[in-house]
């Protein structure tokens, strides 16, 4: 996987964190990943398509996603509600879009889907077989965020 696939989407994430919540992250060392199971409670995926496919998804745990959600909304909330997992769909939706602008920009013609939002501890995201899977955690004070990207060229 070409590494300049995966930067827009760090940056991103470290800009819109900011921007949206307030929150500053820290990017810690990215892995390869084989493990469906995630360790956070709230996930958005949004799928790639073009001339770069695959996936991309934000994980945050309930902590984290409270706080998001709390910051974008305006409001303290306490409970995983349709407002909470809206406000992380949100996110992730300007996180990947801005990181699929980036790649255009950079003369990569690339669409993204609408996110789907999972919810609950330990859940499993499938990944297409034979895409290279990075996970990249973010350090943050309330707790740390995942944005695990499964991505590939397509031929032409």
């Amino acid at each position: 996987m070409d590494i300049g696939y995966i930067n827009p989407f760090i940056e991103s994430v470290l800009d819109n964190l900011q921007v949206m919540a307030n929150i500053v992250a820290e990017k810690k060392n990215l892995s390869v990943s084989k493990d469906t199971k995630t360790l956070a409670e709230v996930s958005a995926i949004i799928g790639l398509s073009g001339e770069i496919a695959g996936s991309a998804v934000i994980s945050l745990p309930k902590k984290l996603a409270l706080k998001v959600a709390s910051v974008m909304l305006m409001e303290e909330l306490d409970e995983i509600n349709d407002d909470v997992k809206d406000a992380i769909g949100e996110l992730a939706n300007i996180v990947v879009g801005t990181a699929r602008n980036k790649l255009k920009d950079s003369g990569h013609d690339v669409t993204i889907s609408t996110p789907t939002i999972i919810v609950g501890l330990g859940h499993e995201i499938s990944h297409p077989h034979g895409v290279p899977f990075l996970v990249i955690p973010f350090a943050t004070k309330e707790g740390e965020l995942f944005i695990n990207i499964g991505i590939k060229k397509e031929d032409k």
